[in-house]
Protein backbone atom coordinates (compact mmCIF):
# COMPACT_ATOMS: atom_id res chain seq x y z
CA UNK A 1 0.00 0.00 0.00
CA UNK A 2 1.66 3.24 -1.19
CA UNK A 3 0.42 6.77 -0.72
CA UNK A 4 1.76 9.60 -2.93
CA UNK A 5 1.83 13.00 -1.25
CA UNK A 6 2.15 16.11 -3.47
CA UNK A 7 3.54 19.26 -1.90
CA UNK A 8 4.90 22.28 -3.80
CA UNK A 9 5.28 20.33 -7.03
CA UNK A 10 7.39 17.64 -5.38
CA UNK A 11 6.14 14.12 -4.98
CA UNK A 12 7.05 12.00 -1.97
CA UNK A 13 6.23 8.32 -1.65
CA UNK A 14 5.35 7.23 1.86
CA UNK A 15 5.26 3.47 2.32
CA UNK A 16 2.70 2.46 4.93
CA UNK A 17 3.27 -1.25 4.53
CA UNK A 18 1.00 -4.14 3.65
CA UNK A 19 -1.69 -5.92 5.65
CA UNK A 20 -1.72 -9.28 3.87
CA UNK A 21 0.69 -10.85 6.35
CA UNK A 22 -1.38 -9.70 9.34
CA UNK A 23 -4.54 -11.22 7.87
CA UNK A 24 -2.77 -14.45 6.89
CA UNK A 25 -1.28 -14.94 10.35
CA UNK A 26 -4.64 -14.12 11.94
CA UNK A 27 -6.27 -16.79 9.77
CA UNK A 28 -3.63 -19.37 10.69
CA UNK A 29 -3.94 -18.54 14.38
CA UNK A 30 -7.76 -18.88 14.12
CA UNK A 31 -7.72 -22.38 12.58
CA UNK A 32 -8.42 -23.98 16.01
CA UNK A 33 -11.90 -22.43 15.83
CA UNK A 34 -12.67 -24.55 12.76
CA UNK A 35 -11.37 -27.63 14.56
CA UNK A 36 -13.55 -26.73 17.55
CA UNK A 37 -16.56 -26.52 15.25
CA UNK A 38 -15.79 -30.01 13.97
CA UNK A 39 -15.53 -31.35 17.52
CA UNK A 40 -18.96 -29.98 18.39
CA UNK A 41 -20.36 -33.04 16.63
CA UNK A 42 -19.29 -34.97 19.72
CA UNK A 43 -19.64 -32.22 22.35
CA UNK A 44 -22.94 -31.98 24.20
CA UNK A 45 -22.44 -28.26 24.81
CA UNK A 46 -20.76 -25.86 22.41
CA UNK A 47 -19.29 -22.54 23.43
CA UNK A 48 -22.48 -20.69 22.58
CA UNK A 49 -24.49 -22.93 25.02
CA UNK A 50 -26.53 -24.63 22.32
CA UNK A 51 -27.06 -28.39 22.52
CA UNK A 52 -26.37 -30.17 19.26
CA UNK A 53 -26.23 -33.45 21.16
CA UNK A 54 -28.38 -33.67 24.29
CA UNK A 55 -27.52 -35.69 27.35
CA UNK A 56 -29.69 -38.69 28.14
CA UNK A 57 -29.16 -38.08 31.83
CA UNK A 58 -31.36 -35.60 33.69
CA UNK A 59 -28.15 -34.00 34.95
CA UNK A 60 -25.93 -32.70 32.10
CA UNK A 61 -22.69 -34.10 33.52
CA UNK A 62 -20.82 -33.79 30.23
CA UNK A 63 -21.81 -30.14 29.68
CA UNK A 64 -21.00 -29.39 33.32
CA UNK A 65 -17.52 -30.90 32.98
CA UNK A 66 -16.95 -28.93 29.78
CA UNK A 67 -17.97 -25.59 31.28
CA UNK A 68 -16.08 -26.11 34.55
CA UNK A 69 -12.93 -26.84 32.56
CA UNK A 70 -13.38 -23.56 30.65
CA UNK A 71 -14.10 -21.54 33.82
CA UNK A 72 -10.94 -22.69 35.59
CA UNK A 73 -8.59 -22.67 32.63
CA UNK A 74 -9.34 -19.22 31.15
CA UNK A 75 -7.71 -17.11 33.92
CA UNK A 76 -4.75 -19.51 33.99
CA UNK A 77 -4.21 -19.12 30.25
CA UNK A 78 -4.38 -15.33 30.53
CA UNK A 79 -1.86 -15.30 33.38
CA UNK A 80 0.51 -17.52 31.38
CA UNK A 81 0.34 -15.39 28.21
CA UNK A 82 1.08 -12.25 30.22
CA UNK A 83 4.16 -13.90 31.71
CA UNK A 84 5.48 -16.01 28.85
CA UNK A 85 3.99 -14.66 25.63
CA UNK A 86 0.92 -15.06 23.47
CA UNK A 87 2.49 -17.78 21.31
CA UNK A 88 2.92 -20.01 24.35
CA UNK A 89 -0.81 -19.82 25.00
CA UNK A 90 -1.63 -20.70 21.38
CA UNK A 91 0.76 -23.66 21.51
CA UNK A 92 -0.94 -24.99 24.66
CA UNK A 93 -4.37 -24.57 23.05
CA UNK A 94 -3.23 -26.55 19.99
CA UNK A 95 -1.64 -29.21 22.21
CA UNK A 96 -4.76 -29.73 24.33
CA UNK A 97 -7.01 -29.62 21.29
CA UNK A 98 -4.97 -32.44 19.81
CA UNK A 99 -5.17 -34.35 23.11
CA UNK A 100 -8.95 -33.93 23.14
CA UNK A 101 -9.13 -35.87 19.86
CA UNK A 102 -7.75 -39.05 21.47
CA UNK A 103 -10.94 -40.00 23.39
CA UNK A 104 -12.93 -39.68 20.16
CA UNK A 105 -11.20 -42.81 18.82
CA UNK A 106 -11.92 -44.83 22.00
CA UNK A 107 -15.08 -46.54 23.23
CA UNK A 108 -17.68 -43.95 24.22
CA UNK A 109 -18.31 -45.03 27.80
CA UNK A 110 -19.20 -42.58 30.56
CA UNK A 111 -15.62 -42.02 31.74
CA UNK A 112 -14.34 -41.40 28.21
CA UNK A 113 -17.10 -38.89 27.46
CA UNK A 114 -16.47 -36.98 30.69
CA UNK A 115 -12.70 -36.97 30.07
CA UNK A 116 -13.25 -35.68 26.54
CA UNK A 117 -15.46 -32.83 27.75
CA UNK A 118 -13.04 -31.84 30.52
CA UNK A 119 -10.07 -31.61 28.12
CA UNK A 120 -12.21 -29.82 25.54
CA UNK A 121 -13.36 -27.31 28.16
CA UNK A 122 -9.77 -26.65 29.21
CA UNK A 123 -8.61 -25.83 25.68
CA UNK A 124 -11.76 -23.78 24.96
CA UNK A 125 -10.85 -21.58 27.95
CA UNK A 126 -7.77 -20.54 26.00
CA UNK A 127 -9.30 -20.66 22.55
CA UNK A 128 -11.78 -17.85 23.21
CA UNK A 129 -9.34 -15.73 25.23
CA UNK A 130 -5.76 -16.17 24.00
CA UNK A 131 -6.46 -16.40 20.26
CA UNK A 132 -8.60 -13.20 20.06
CA UNK A 133 -5.98 -11.36 22.14
CA UNK A 134 -3.21 -12.49 19.80
CA UNK A 135 -5.17 -11.67 16.64
CA UNK A 136 -5.99 -8.19 17.95
CA UNK A 137 -2.36 -7.46 18.82
CA UNK A 138 -0.90 -8.44 15.45
CA UNK A 139 -3.60 -6.62 13.45
CA UNK A 140 -3.64 -3.00 12.32
CA UNK A 141 -6.60 -0.70 12.96
CA UNK A 142 -8.08 -1.32 9.52
CA UNK A 143 -7.95 -5.13 9.69
CA UNK A 144 -8.59 -5.91 13.36
CA UNK A 145 -12.37 -6.20 12.98
CA UNK A 146 -12.22 -8.58 10.03
CA UNK A 147 -9.42 -10.64 11.54
CA UNK A 148 -11.19 -11.02 14.89
CA UNK A 149 -14.49 -11.97 13.26
CA UNK A 150 -12.85 -14.88 11.45
CA UNK A 151 -13.49 -16.91 14.61
CA UNK A 152 -17.24 -16.65 13.94
CA UNK A 153 -17.26 -17.98 10.40
CA UNK A 154 -14.58 -20.64 11.02
CA UNK A 155 -16.42 -22.07 14.05
CA UNK A 156 -19.80 -22.20 12.33
CA UNK A 157 -18.20 -23.59 9.16
CA UNK A 158 -16.92 -26.43 11.34
CA UNK A 159 -20.46 -26.99 12.61
CA UNK A 160 -21.79 -27.05 9.05
CA UNK A 161 -19.30 -29.71 7.90
CA UNK A 162 -21.59 -32.37 9.32
CA UNK A 163 -23.99 -31.53 6.49
CA UNK A 164 -21.56 -32.59 3.78
CA UNK A 165 -19.32 -35.33 5.24
CA UNK A 166 -19.89 -38.37 7.41
CA UNK A 167 -18.84 -38.64 11.05
CA UNK A 168 -16.02 -41.03 10.16
CA UNK A 169 -14.51 -38.65 7.62
CA UNK A 170 -15.01 -35.79 10.05
CA UNK A 171 -12.81 -37.61 12.58
CA UNK A 172 -10.03 -37.90 9.99
CA UNK A 173 -10.43 -34.23 9.08
CA UNK A 174 -10.22 -33.37 12.77
CA UNK A 175 -6.89 -35.17 13.12
CA UNK A 176 -5.59 -33.54 9.95
CA UNK A 177 -6.55 -30.08 11.19
CA UNK A 178 -4.56 -30.58 14.39
CA UNK A 179 -1.46 -31.40 12.31
CA UNK A 180 -2.05 -28.31 10.13
CA UNK A 181 -2.36 -26.14 13.26
CA UNK A 182 1.01 -27.29 14.61
CA UNK A 183 2.64 -26.62 11.25
CA UNK A 184 1.00 -23.19 11.08
CA UNK A 185 2.27 -22.40 14.56
CA UNK A 186 5.82 -22.48 13.23
CA UNK A 187 5.23 -19.35 11.12
CA UNK A 188 3.41 -17.30 13.77
CA UNK A 189 5.15 -14.21 15.13
CA UNK A 190 5.07 -13.09 18.75
CA UNK A 191 2.75 -10.24 19.62
CA UNK A 192 4.60 -6.88 19.53
CA UNK A 193 2.37 -5.66 22.38
CA UNK A 194 3.65 -8.45 24.63
CA UNK A 195 7.25 -7.63 23.70
CA UNK A 196 6.67 -3.99 24.65
CA UNK A 197 5.16 -5.15 27.97
CA UNK A 198 8.33 -7.18 28.56
CA UNK A 199 10.60 -4.26 27.65
CA UNK A 200 11.98 -5.98 24.53
CA UNK A 201 11.80 -2.94 22.28
CA UNK A 202 14.31 -4.10 19.67
CA UNK A 203 12.45 -7.39 19.17
CA UNK A 204 9.11 -5.57 19.06
CA UNK A 205 10.42 -3.27 16.35
CA UNK A 206 11.61 -6.21 14.28
CA UNK A 207 8.25 -7.99 14.61
CA UNK A 208 6.35 -4.84 13.58
CA UNK A 209 8.53 -4.49 10.49
CA UNK A 210 7.80 -8.12 9.54
CA UNK A 211 4.06 -7.70 10.07
CA UNK A 212 3.98 -4.50 8.00
CA UNK A 213 6.39 -5.90 5.37
CA UNK A 214 8.64 -2.87 5.89
CA UNK A 215 12.27 -2.38 6.79
CA UNK A 216 12.98 -1.95 10.49
CA UNK A 217 14.36 1.55 9.92
CA UNK A 218 11.18 2.71 8.18
CA UNK A 219 9.65 5.69 10.07
CA UNK A 220 6.21 4.03 10.16
CA UNK A 221 7.67 1.13 12.12
CA UNK A 222 9.06 3.60 14.64
CA UNK A 223 5.70 5.36 14.90
CA UNK A 224 3.93 2.08 15.58
CA UNK A 225 6.45 1.20 18.28
CA UNK A 226 6.08 4.62 19.93
CA UNK A 227 2.30 4.21 19.87
CA UNK A 228 2.59 0.90 21.74
CA UNK A 229 5.01 2.40 24.27
CA UNK A 230 2.66 5.32 24.87
CA UNK A 231 -0.27 2.94 25.41
CA UNK A 232 1.77 0.92 27.90
CA UNK A 233 2.90 4.01 29.83
CA UNK A 234 -0.65 5.37 29.91
CA UNK A 235 -1.87 2.20 31.64
CA UNK A 236 1.04 2.01 34.07
CA UNK A 237 0.56 5.66 35.06
CA UNK A 238 -2.87 4.78 36.48
CA UNK A 239 -1.44 2.77 39.36
CA UNK A 240 -1.23 -0.89 40.24
CA UNK A 241 -2.51 -3.12 37.44
CA UNK A 242 -3.74 -6.02 39.53
CA UNK A 243 -7.45 -6.86 39.43
CA UNK A 244 -8.39 -4.56 42.32
CA UNK A 245 -6.34 -1.69 40.93
CA UNK A 246 -7.89 -2.15 37.48
CA UNK A 247 -11.44 -2.13 38.81
CA UNK A 248 -10.77 1.04 40.80
CA UNK A 249 -10.23 2.91 37.56
CA UNK A 250 -13.63 4.16 36.30
CA UNK A 251 -12.74 3.69 32.62
CA UNK A 252 -11.55 0.12 33.07
CA UNK A 253 -14.50 -0.61 35.35
CA UNK A 254 -16.99 0.59 32.73
CA UNK A 255 -15.25 -1.46 30.05
CA UNK A 256 -15.50 -4.54 32.28
CA UNK A 257 -19.17 -3.84 32.89
CA UNK A 258 -19.75 -3.82 29.13
CA UNK A 259 -18.14 -7.26 28.94
CA UNK A 260 -20.25 -8.62 31.78
CA UNK A 261 -23.53 -7.43 30.26
CA UNK A 262 -22.68 -8.56 26.72
CA UNK A 263 -21.79 -12.03 27.99
CA UNK A 264 -24.92 -12.19 30.16
CA UNK A 265 -27.29 -11.30 27.33
CA UNK A 266 -25.50 -13.67 24.92
CA UNK A 267 -25.75 -16.60 27.34
CA UNK A 268 -29.40 -15.85 28.20
CA UNK A 269 -30.60 -15.01 24.69
CA UNK A 270 -32.42 -18.35 24.28
CA UNK A 271 -29.84 -20.27 22.26
CA UNK A 272 -30.31 -23.24 24.57
CA UNK A 273 -33.79 -23.58 22.98
CA UNK A 274 -33.55 -22.57 19.34
CA UNK A 275 -30.19 -24.24 18.62
CA UNK A 276 -31.75 -27.54 19.69
CA UNK A 277 -33.29 -27.94 16.24
CA UNK A 278 -35.29 -31.11 17.00
CA UNK A 279 -36.99 -29.56 20.00
CA UNK A 280 -37.68 -26.24 18.31
CA UNK A 281 -39.19 -27.83 15.20
CA UNK A 282 -41.20 -30.28 17.31
CA UNK A 283 -42.81 -27.36 19.13
CA UNK A 284 -43.67 -25.85 15.73
CA UNK A 285 -45.05 -29.22 14.50
CA UNK A 286 -42.57 -29.17 11.61
CA UNK A 287 -39.80 -31.51 10.48
CA UNK A 288 -36.30 -31.02 9.08
CA UNK A 289 -35.15 -34.51 8.03
CA UNK A 290 -31.86 -33.28 6.55
CA UNK A 291 -31.19 -31.11 9.64
CA UNK A 292 -29.82 -28.25 7.59
CA UNK A 293 -31.92 -25.30 8.81
CA UNK A 294 -30.15 -24.37 12.07
CA UNK A 295 -26.59 -25.06 10.92
CA UNK A 296 -26.89 -23.30 7.58
CA UNK A 297 -28.57 -20.23 9.09
CA UNK A 298 -26.00 -20.05 11.89
CA UNK A 299 -23.15 -20.20 9.38
CA UNK A 300 -24.88 -17.66 7.12
CA UNK A 301 -25.35 -15.20 9.97
CA UNK A 302 -21.67 -15.42 10.93
CA UNK A 303 -20.58 -14.93 7.32
CA UNK A 304 -22.88 -11.91 7.02
CA UNK A 305 -21.34 -10.39 10.16
CA UNK A 306 -17.81 -10.86 8.76
CA UNK A 307 -18.86 -9.04 5.60
CA UNK A 308 -20.45 -6.14 7.52
CA UNK A 309 -17.87 -5.64 10.25
CA UNK A 310 -15.63 -3.51 8.01
CA UNK A 311 -18.60 -1.25 7.22
CA UNK A 312 -20.61 -1.03 10.44
CA UNK A 313 -19.57 -0.19 13.96
CA UNK A 314 -19.60 -3.17 16.32
CA UNK A 315 -22.50 -1.72 18.31
CA UNK A 316 -24.67 -1.31 15.21
CA UNK A 317 -23.90 -4.87 14.12
CA UNK A 318 -24.83 -6.26 17.54
CA UNK A 319 -28.00 -4.19 17.66
CA UNK A 320 -28.98 -5.38 14.17
CA UNK A 321 -28.51 -9.01 15.19
CA UNK A 322 -30.51 -8.60 18.38
CA UNK A 323 -33.28 -6.77 16.49
CA UNK A 324 -33.66 -9.74 14.15
CA UNK A 325 -33.75 -12.07 17.14
CA UNK A 326 -36.37 -10.00 18.99
CA UNK A 327 -38.79 -9.89 16.06
CA UNK A 328 -38.46 -13.56 15.16
CA UNK A 329 -38.53 -14.79 18.77
CA UNK A 330 -41.67 -12.79 19.50
CA UNK A 331 -43.32 -14.48 16.53
CA UNK A 332 -42.22 -17.92 17.74
CA UNK A 333 -43.63 -17.18 21.19
CA UNK A 334 -47.05 -16.68 19.60
CA UNK A 335 -46.83 -19.91 17.61
CA UNK A 336 -45.82 -21.97 20.66
CA UNK A 337 -48.33 -20.46 23.11
CA UNK A 338 -50.45 -23.28 24.49
CA UNK A 339 -53.78 -21.44 24.74
CA UNK A 340 -53.38 -19.75 21.35
CA UNK A 341 -53.34 -22.39 18.61
CA UNK A 342 -52.12 -20.96 15.32
CA UNK A 343 -52.69 -23.31 12.39
CA UNK A 344 -52.25 -20.98 9.41
CA UNK A 345 -49.00 -19.89 7.81
CA UNK A 346 -46.88 -22.54 9.55
CA UNK A 347 -44.09 -21.78 7.12
CA UNK A 348 -43.85 -18.34 8.70
CA UNK A 349 -42.81 -19.87 12.03
CA UNK A 350 -40.08 -21.94 10.36
CA UNK A 351 -38.86 -18.84 8.50
CA UNK A 352 -38.82 -16.98 11.85
CA UNK A 353 -36.69 -19.76 13.35
CA UNK A 354 -34.24 -19.38 10.46
CA UNK A 355 -34.08 -15.60 10.94
CA UNK A 356 -33.63 -16.08 14.68
CA UNK A 357 -30.64 -18.38 14.21
CA UNK A 358 -29.26 -16.09 11.49
CA UNK A 359 -29.39 -13.12 13.89
CA UNK A 360 -27.73 -15.18 16.60
CA UNK A 361 -25.01 -16.14 14.16
CA UNK A 362 -24.24 -12.43 13.82
CA UNK A 363 -23.78 -11.78 17.55
CA UNK A 364 -22.71 -14.96 19.34
CA UNK A 365 -18.96 -14.18 19.25
CA UNK A 366 -19.19 -10.38 19.36
CA UNK A 367 -18.49 -10.20 23.13
CA UNK A 368 -15.07 -11.77 22.46
CA UNK A 369 -14.45 -9.33 19.59
CA UNK A 370 -15.42 -6.29 21.66
CA UNK A 371 -13.40 -7.36 24.71
CA UNK A 372 -10.27 -7.95 22.61
CA UNK A 373 -10.55 -4.42 21.19
CA UNK A 374 -11.72 -2.33 24.11
CA UNK A 375 -9.00 -2.98 26.72
CA UNK A 376 -5.48 -1.57 26.94
CA UNK A 377 -3.03 -4.37 26.12
CA UNK A 378 -1.44 -4.08 29.58
CA UNK A 379 -4.67 -5.34 31.18
CA UNK A 380 -6.25 -7.10 28.18
CA UNK A 381 -5.39 -10.68 29.11
CA UNK A 382 -6.35 -10.27 32.77
CA UNK A 383 -9.77 -8.75 32.09
CA UNK A 384 -10.62 -10.93 29.08
CA UNK A 385 -10.01 -14.02 31.23
CA UNK A 386 -12.21 -12.71 34.04
CA UNK A 387 -15.05 -11.69 31.71
CA UNK A 388 -14.94 -15.02 29.86
CA UNK A 389 -15.05 -17.03 33.11
CA UNK A 390 -17.99 -14.92 34.29
CA UNK A 391 -19.87 -15.72 31.07
CA UNK A 392 -19.24 -19.44 31.56
CA UNK A 393 -20.52 -19.26 35.14
CA UNK A 394 -23.74 -17.67 33.85
CA UNK A 395 -23.96 -20.41 31.23
CA UNK A 396 -23.46 -23.14 33.86
CA UNK A 397 -26.26 -21.75 36.04
CA UNK A 398 -28.47 -21.37 32.98
CA UNK A 399 -28.21 -24.97 31.74
CA UNK A 400 -28.87 -26.32 35.24
CA UNK A 401 -31.93 -24.17 35.90
CA UNK A 402 -33.43 -23.95 32.40
CA UNK A 403 -35.30 -27.26 32.52
CA UNK A 404 -37.03 -26.42 35.81
CA UNK A 405 -38.07 -22.98 34.58
CA UNK A 406 -39.42 -24.45 31.35
CA UNK A 407 -41.47 -27.06 33.20
CA UNK A 408 -42.88 -24.40 35.52
CA UNK A 409 -43.59 -21.60 33.03
CA UNK A 410 -43.83 -23.26 29.64
CA UNK A 411 -41.72 -22.78 26.53
CA UNK A 412 -43.75 -19.89 25.14
CA UNK A 413 -43.25 -17.88 28.37
CA UNK A 414 -39.51 -18.46 28.09
CA UNK A 415 -39.62 -17.15 24.53
CA UNK A 416 -41.18 -13.93 25.81
CA UNK A 417 -38.51 -13.66 28.53
CA UNK A 418 -35.73 -14.27 26.03
CA UNK A 419 -37.27 -11.62 23.79
CA UNK A 420 -36.99 -9.08 26.62
CA UNK A 421 -33.37 -10.10 27.29
CA UNK A 422 -32.48 -9.68 23.61
CA UNK A 423 -34.24 -6.33 23.46
CA UNK A 424 -32.19 -5.11 26.42
CA UNK A 425 -28.99 -6.47 24.86
CA UNK A 426 -29.60 -4.61 21.60
CA UNK A 427 -30.45 -1.30 23.28
CA UNK A 428 -27.53 -1.57 25.71
CA UNK A 429 -25.06 -2.32 22.90
CA UNK A 430 -26.30 0.67 20.91
CA UNK A 431 -25.80 3.19 23.71
CA UNK A 432 -23.03 1.71 25.88
CA UNK A 433 -20.40 0.32 23.49
CA UNK A 434 -18.02 3.01 22.20
CA UNK A 435 -16.99 3.31 18.57
CA UNK A 436 -14.31 0.68 17.92
CA UNK A 437 -13.89 0.58 14.15
CA UNK A 438 -10.47 1.99 13.16
CA UNK A 439 -10.03 3.46 16.66
CA UNK A 440 -6.87 3.38 18.76
CA UNK A 441 -7.03 2.45 22.42
CA UNK A 442 -6.54 6.10 23.36
CA UNK A 443 -9.52 7.14 21.24
CA UNK A 444 -11.62 4.37 22.79
CA UNK A 445 -10.73 5.44 26.32
CA UNK A 446 -11.63 9.05 25.55
CA UNK A 447 -15.14 7.90 24.66
CA UNK A 448 -15.37 6.04 27.99
CA UNK A 449 -14.65 9.12 30.13
CA UNK A 450 -17.54 10.07 32.34
CA UNK A 451 -18.91 13.58 32.02
CA UNK A 452 -20.42 14.81 35.31
CA UNK A 453 -23.95 16.18 35.13
CA UNK A 454 -23.05 19.00 37.51
CA UNK A 455 -19.69 20.63 37.99
CA UNK A 456 -18.82 23.22 40.61
CA UNK A 457 -15.93 25.62 40.40
CA UNK A 458 -14.07 26.68 43.50
CA UNK A 459 -15.33 29.99 44.82
CA UNK A 460 -12.82 32.82 44.51
CA UNK A 461 -10.92 33.64 47.68
CA UNK A 462 -11.88 36.85 49.36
Amino acid sequence: MVYVINSGGDSVEEKRGSVWKEVLLSFLASLPFFTHGLETTELSSASHSGHFITSQDAIPWNATAYILGAIVSAPVYCYVVDKHGRKVGIFVVNLLQGASCIPLFLDHDFATVICFHVVAGIYVGGLFTVVPIYVREISSLTTKGFSLSLMMVLTTAGYAMKLVISVEWMMYLLAAMVVVQFLSFLVLLESPSYLVMSGKMAEAKEIISQLKCLESRDPNVGKELESLKEESERAKSKGNLNVIGILRNPIYRDQTKIGFILNTTTMLCGSVVFLDRDKALFQLKMADPDKWLVLSCLCGGSLFAVMLIRILERKYLITLGYTMMVMSMGLLAVYTQMDLTVTSLRWLAVAALGVLVFGYGMVWAMPSVVMAEIFNFEIRATMVGIVFSYGQIVKLIHIHTYKYIEDYMGLYALFYIFTIVNMYGGVYALFAIPDLKNKTNKQIEKQMKRIPLLSFRNAPKV
